[in-house]
């Protein structure tokens, strides 16, 4: 079983993930969501995730922030984000992947 973290600030983008996962990924669960830096650092800490799916903007920072803060990058990392000018810098945080918003289910299965 896979188990996913969702960080967005976005509660519908966290509930359209979640059924495009459902259907694309079944043997996934999503064990967590946050919508903020704090929120997400907390629940990592907590829950170590084997992906993340987390958003660039944040409403109290970024997703880099977020990274800046953990000891270590210990699950696999795939941003959704909005903006495609982030992407360089993503794949310096190790990023498996960099999908644009509004999210193809296909490509969040390939990935």
């Amino acid at each position: 079983m896979l188990k996913i973290v969702i960080i967005d600030d976005e509660k519908n983008v966290r509930l359209v993930l979640k059924n495009i996962l459902s259907l694309v990924c079944p043997e996934a669960e999503v064990i967590g969501e946050a919508n903020s830096v704090k929120n997400g650092l907390a629940l990592l800490k907590e829950l170590k995730p084997d992906l993340v799916l987390l958003d660039i903007k944040l409403g109290d920072g970024t997703g880099f922030s977020l990274l800046n803060q953990l000891e270590n990058i210990d699950f696999k990392l795939i941003f959704i984000t909005a903006f495609n000018e982030y992407a360089i810098k993503a794949f310096k945080f190790n990023a498996f992947d960099y999908l644009l918003k509004p999210i193809d289910p296909e490509e969040l299965k390939n990935a």
